[in-house]
């Protein structure tokens, strides 16, 4: 039997890249989900955007506004639990869609983190991307918090006369915007209140001399089905601010006082 091939998808499969059928703008311009999905498929499969079907994105990043919430939540969570999709994001950066969908995080993209009594390397759009391609959770909610964990940085952004950056109180900030972009995705009631409360108190400090009593109030702010979920964002945190190590022995102490202060019961 003979495969007829109109579009040389064989081929193209072969060279693993990515086209549209037919001319690029008018398949993006019947629906926009198209562009989302070519970037998705080149960042999960490893293959390239072909240069005209790139340049149509481009053009018409715009479109994906008119697309419904739920069918890009849907294209983003696939992107969010791939291995490789951290690179889906930085293509979306450079390709204009990032700007449509998330420009929470776009934003951050231009925000700098790296100064004197910083243990930060890059900017903070580049370190959530980061935080999120190490983070060692499968779970779609606690991946798409470490994503958004640092977003409220590009709002509270400030340089001391010394020269040294600061963000105060940008995970309260960044938790009010994650709200805005779970309703956005339409995210569930409880997805959306798991989202809020790991970015919320993602912001916590460990060390030895640390109480029961204040260890209890970590748990109860984060919330007991969090907790473990908690420790693989602030894993993917250290690993993407460019730390080596994916815990520090203070962490792995903390780690070691959950589990003795979560033996007694909280209620």
């Amino acid at each position: 039997k003979e495969i007829v091939d109109l579009f040389g998808g064989q081929e193209d499969l072969k060279n693993k890249i990515i086209r549209t059928v037919g001319d690029a703008h008018d398949r993006f311009s019947e629906d926009a989900l198209r562009m989302l999905r070519a970037v998705r498929f080149a960042a999960t499969l490893d293959f390239k955007i072909e240069e005209k079907t790139h340049e149509a994105i481009i053009k018409n990043a715009k479109l994906i506004s008119k697309i419904s919430g739920e069918r890009i939540r849907d294209e983003l969570f696939k992107m969010i639990v791939d291995k490789n999709g951290a690179e889906g994001f930085f293509a979306m950066r450079d390709n204009g869609l990032l700007k449509e969908i998330l420009p929470e995080l776009f934003v951050c993209f231009e925000v700098e983190q790296k100064s004197p009594k910083r243990h930060h390397v890059y900017d903070v759009g580049t370190h959530c991307v980061l935080s999120m391609k190490n983070c060692p959770s499968d779970d779609v909610i606690t991946r798409l918090a470490t994503l958004l964990h640092d977003v409220g940085k590009a709002k509270v952004a400030n340089i001391t006369g010394e020269g040294v950056r600061t963000f105060y109180n940008h995970e309260v900030a960044g938790a009010k915007q994650v709200k805005i972009i779970a309703d956005r995705l339409h995210l569930s009631h409880n997805q959306k209140e798991k989202l809020y409360l790991l970015v919320r108190w993602h912001q916590f400090s460990v060390n030895e001399l640390q109480t029961d009593k204040a260890i209890r109030r970590f748990i109860t702010n984060v919330g007991l089905t969090n907790v473990e979920d908690m420790m693989d964002l602030r894993v993917g945190d250290r690993l993407g601010g460019g730390l080596q190590q994916p815990e520090s022995w203070r962490l792995k102490l903390f780690r070691q006082r959950l589990k003795e202060v979560m033996k007694k019961p909280f209620t």
